[in-house]
């Protein structure tokens, strides 16, 4: 079962957005999965996690893999962030 956290600011709106797309890449791809959201400044209590999906570009290396889920949000790039997901979470 892999750990997927979702993250935006305030972890409500654009990780909820952020999420569902995630959510279906998984499920299209037969992962078993664990999700939820949290706020950008909460990432380092998610160590445990198997990847973060962040609305945004983050610095801080948490020692866990991340993947910048914007192109959920605009359509531009989701197949290579959906493949980036499933090669992390595949391993």
């Amino acid at each position: 079962m892999k750990k997927v956290i979702v993250a935006c600011g305030t972890g409500m709106a654009t990780s909820s957005m952020i999420a569902e797309k995630v959510r279906q890449v998984l499920e299209d791809n037969e992962v078993e999965y664990t999700l939820s959201q949290a706020q950008l400044s909460e990432l380092d209590m998610y160590k445990e996690a198997d990847l973060f999906v962040t609305a945004m570009r983050v610095e801080e290396d948490y020692g866990v893999p991340m993947v910048v889920g914007t192109p959920f949000l605009v359509g531009i790039g989701e197949a290579e962030a959906a493949a980036k997901i499933i090669e992390i979470l595949k391993n």
